[in-house]
């Protein structure tokens, strides 16, 4: 039985060519475009379930909600970690966590390493698979773990545990004990680094152990128990209590806003699965929702794609209603009318599914270049993977060839016999149809919208000259002062060259990838202030461009200048307005004079509003990590050669090339950018299957009224008046479709923005663009239908009556 439905399934398929290539490039596309995206999604879901136990693990983070608003901040001070361990019972293991680089040395092998300061039971938190050595590796204070790449350059072998390193730290080379080595860091990890040392390691640490006030990494902790954020904040009221009570009264003084448990500032967990996406821009601090989105994007595309298949199957019944009445008259049964019908389904849906999956895989190298992943087909056929896609091709396959196989077996054989049958359902196709340009206009609304924010993004002053700005990540290996007054006197001999200064901290995220932020907090007439803090370099406001209102700037005939700093309006604001505080004097760190105001820049990204600034070239605060060079030229690119060239004669162990800052800028975008090219390809992929539902349902629509075209010929009727009439109705589908997307995609994009401090404004000529559009695609691909049934010969379609 089932043989013969195969071989009158390839039969059939052979006849009708053109209508099941139109089936199988359907699904094909579907396919693959589902398959990317499934492919995707489930490697952005899949970061950091490698751990064990990850439920246990959360980063430590605290919440205050000041007059400015909400804030919640992942950044603590050095005893913090020791002293929860120590007074929480249900934490069993906890680490600290900050950032650096290294230079590490072994003969004359020599390399730069990214380098992370942690406690003893990091290794035991967190289940990065040990190569050499074991989980307790971290309990020597000189030990040193590195991972496997690191290894294997620097010794050939990852059989090194005993072994000596040389580490360039603070301008000296110390000899450290490699107790580990671990497999290195996958990309579905939220941590990345090739190497580990004790936090007690860490430059100035004897300094700043028992300092409260100075907050420069993260905490995370392991519970005895499942993380639960309300239970912990309850339990921590009273370490907050004791350890943060000055912080506590002065938010209370100062008008902040007390949670439910009567804190003014709380202690919270954030559990490890959400560090890589999460709405509090903590952790990683990506969209939580953009997996998901990528997910129902695929859905709708398959959508789109079966209900195609259903309004195509549907039209084509008509055609074979002779042959359905034939073997029902010959004995037939529905139930074997129907397996014959969906055999027919199945293969031209195993077809495209083959189709579609070589299409996705002659795709992906593309694909995984644009958006920088490296996917692999053959992760599809990972347990879980192949399950999921398995039931999705049943479901698909069900729906697409089941319904019409049931509806067109289903029909009368005398009415089959006389050729007076009408298959029902019109308002079902409609409903598909309008179904499946309502999504398709959703996502042209999303793709104008989206592209619009981040033209504006791109195109929006930020204070802050970025287009002829070199950002250059200094790193180890040689004395960032040293570096700076290099680069002064190499550069000084350019004439392209019009300034160069240096900072702390880099402007966007540079080829080093960091980004990162000071804070500092300080009582003020009787008020708590906090200010974000950089370390900069003379020069800086003209390198950058920024803009002086009121004092002055910086100035190497002052001496005192290093105990002086300049603020930014916002800071201003917070002391009075800029026009009182120039002469004032700040409670921090050495008791610096404002000696100016200068213009907001945007420092940080646009999801945030410009925060109060601080700036001071003092030398003790911090030292700094980038330079940054201002070029005038008319060729950008032989100027970033030029400086990269400078900078490797003057580092030559450096191996972060320079950047621009408008592309720093850019890459604090990156996320924004991949959903902005996901959801243009997922339009277009929308739109083309969508056209072939249309084009399915304009060839249905004309076979039925073939006779009615006839007649209105004969009667009179012109070409035009027949194209108006069979389009009409296709045109009132469009406005529905239009109708029912608008509010969906307003509400959406809305939403979407929210997350931009500095946004556009949703305007109506978007959804008009989208309409427009949509509407051309729709006549332009009917009228070749509408057309060929206008201009045909009334005779042949009326010569069986």
């Amino acid at each position: 039985m089932i043989s013969n439905h195969i071989k009158i399934a390839w039969r059939n398929l052979r006849k009708a060519k053109g209508l099941n290539a139109i089936h199988i490039i359907g699904i094909a596309v579907a396919i693959a475009a589902a398959t990317l995206l499934y492919l995707t999604a489930m490697f952005e879901l899949s970061f950091d379930t490698f751990h064990e136990n990850r439920d246990r693990i959360g980063l430590a983070y605290t919440t205050t909600e000041p007059e400015s608003g909400l804030r919640h901040s992942a950044t603590m001070p050095a005893p913090f970690a020791p002293a929860l361990k120590a007074e929480f019972p249900d934490v069993e293991l906890i680490s600290r966590f900050a950032n650096s680089s290294v230079i590490l040395r072994h003969g004359d092998k020599q390399l730069e390493s990214t380098n992370k300061y942690v406690d003893a039971d990091f290794l035991s938190i967190f289940s990065f698979p040990i190569l050499e050595g074991n989980a307790k590796a971290l309990e020597n204070l000189d030990g040193i773990v590195l991972d496997d790449i690191t290894a294997r350059n620097l010794y050939g072998s990852t059989n090194i545990v005993g072994q000596q390193v040389e580490i360039y730290q603070d301008g000296n080379w110390m000899t450290k004990q490699v107790t580990a080595v671990i497999q290195a860091t996958p990309r579905n990890s939220s941590l990345s680094f090739s190497s580990l040392m004790r936090f007690e390691q860490m430059p100035n640490y004897s300094v700043k152990k028992e300092d409260w006030s100075n907050e420069n990494h993260s905490v995370f902790v392991k519970l005895k128990n499942k993380v639960d954020d309300t239970k912990f904040t309850v339990q921590a009221k009273a370490f907050m209590d004791q350890y943060y009570k000055e912080n506590n009264d002065m938010l209370k003084r100062d008008g902040a806003k007390a949670d439910k448990n009567g804190a003014y500032i709380s202690l919270h967990l954030l559990p490890f699965s959400d560090y890589q996406r999460n709405d509090l821009d903590l952790g990683r601090g990506a969209s939580p929702m953009f997996p998901w989105i990528l997910l129902l994007i695929a859905a709708l595309i398959l959508f789109i794609a079966c209900s195609n298949f259903i309004n195509l199957s549907l039209a084509n019944a008509i055609t074979r209603n002779k042959e359905i009445g034939t073997r029902k008259t010959l004995g037939g049964t529905t139930r074997q009318l129907i397996g014959q019908l969906w055999v027919e389904s199945l293969l031209l849906c195993l077809i495209g599914l083959v189709i579609g999956l070589t299409l996705a895989w002659l795709i992906l190298p593309e694909y995984n270049a644009a958006m920088n992943y490296k996917l692999q087909l053959k992760q599809l056929f990972l347990p879980l993977n192949l399950l999921y896609f398995s039931l999705a091709f049943a479901l698909l396959t069900l729906l697409a060839g089941g319904y019409p196989a049931w509806r067109i077996a289903k029909t009368n054989i005398i009415q089959v016999l006389k050729g007076t049958v009408a298959i029902k359902g019109s308002a079902l196709r409609n409903s598909l149809t309008v179904l499946q340009f309502a999504i398709a206009i959703v996502l042209i609304i999303s793709t104008i919208v989206i592209s619009a924010q981040l033209h504006f993004i791109a195109e929006r002053p930020l204070g802050f000259t970025k287009t002829e700005v070199i950002s250059i990540p200094i790193g180890e290996g040689i004395n960032p002062q040293t570096a700076l007054q290099q680069m002064r006197v190499e550069l000084g001999a350019q004439p392209w060259v019009r300034h160069v200064s240096a900072s702390d901290i880099n402007i966007g995220r540079g080829n080093d990838g960091n980004m990162s932020t000071s804070r500092f907090g300080f009582d003020y007439e009787g008020r708590q202030v906090s200010t974000n803090f950089m370390r900069i370099e003379y020069d800086y406001l003209q390198t950058l461009g920024i803009k002086l209102l009121s004092g002055r700037d910086f100035n190497r005939s002052f001496s005192t200048d290093t105990a002086a700093v300049l603020i930014n309006q916002q800071m201003a604001a917070q002391l009075g307005g800029a026009e009182k505080v120039v002469g004032k004097t700040l409670a921090m760190d050495g008791n610096p004079q404002i000696i100016g105001v200068i213009d907001d820049f945007n420092f940080q990204n646009l999801r945030r509003t410009v925060e109060p600034l601080t700036l001071s070239i003092n030398p003790n605060i911090f030292e700094i990590a980038y330079i940054f060079v201002r070029v005038q030229t008319d060729n950008l690119q032989e100027s970033l050669e030029q400086v990269n060239s400078i900078w490797k004669k003057v580092n030559p162990k450096a191996n972060i090339a320079p950047s621009y800052l408008d592309e720093n800028t850019q890459k604090m975008y990156k996320d924004e950018q991949r959903f902005a090219q996901i959801i243009i390809g997922g339009a277009i992929v929308a739109i083309v299957i969508a056209c072939l539902g249309l084009f399915a349902l304009a060839l249905l629509t004309i076979n039925r009224r073939i006779k009615e075209i006839g007649i209105r010929k004969v009667l009179g009727s012109s070409i035009t008046q027949i194209v108006v009439l069979l389009s009409r109705d296709f045109v009132k589908l469009m406005v529905i479709a239009f109708i029912i997307a608008s509010p969906i995609a307003w509400w959406m994009m809305n939403s979407w923005l929210q997350g931009f401090a500095y946004r556009i404004n949703i305007s109506v000529w978007m959804f008009a663009a989208a309409g427009l559009l949509i509407l051309t695609i729709a006549l332009a691909t009917i009228t070749w239908q509408t057309l060929r049934a206008a201009t045909g010969n009334p005779v042949d379609s009326l010569r069986d009556e």
